[in-house]
């Protein structure tokens, strides 16, 4: 069965080019982790501007920190040189009681049973004509 002394070309096999489709994938690979990483690294970006952020608030507030310091130690100090320039301060008048009675008058009695009775000398008026008057 041959074919009788025809040529026909032979028959060939032609090799699909792998390197394309290798290329193909590796473009899709790409892509798919280029969107996966996207994401993640504005979450990194956005994470880093907040950490920096808050060093920033916190060295902020360790420079008050420090400046109070300094202003306390500024006045206690102020109130210390004050205080020495000023010198103790004078004596607080010792308590007393209250004065009551004859002193509380300003009258010179003695005391005792006598400063408790009345005398002729220190009424200013006699008693006629004092009291009840019907005519």
């Amino acid at each position: 069965m041959c074919g009788g002394g025809r040529s026909t070309p032979r028959a060939q096999i032609e090799v699909p080019d792998y390197r394309a489709y290798d290329r193909q994938f590796d473009a899709q690979k790409d892509a798919i982790t280029a969107s996966m990483n996207n994401g993640t690294l504005e979450l990194q970006t956005e994470l880093q501007g907040v950490l920096r952020q808050t060093t920033d608030l916190k060295d902020k507030l360790a420079d008050l920190e420090v400046e109070e310091a300094t202003n306390q130690a500024a006045l206690e100090e102020k109130a210390t040189r004050l205080s020495l320039l000023m010198g103790t301060p004078p004596p607080e008048p010792n308590a007393q009681a209250p004065e009551v009675g004859a002193k509380d008058r300003d009258l010179d009695i003695r005391k005792g049973k006598k400063s408790l009775r009345i005398r002729q000398s220190s009424a200013k008026t006699s008693a006629k004509g004092t009291g009840l008057n019907i005519t």
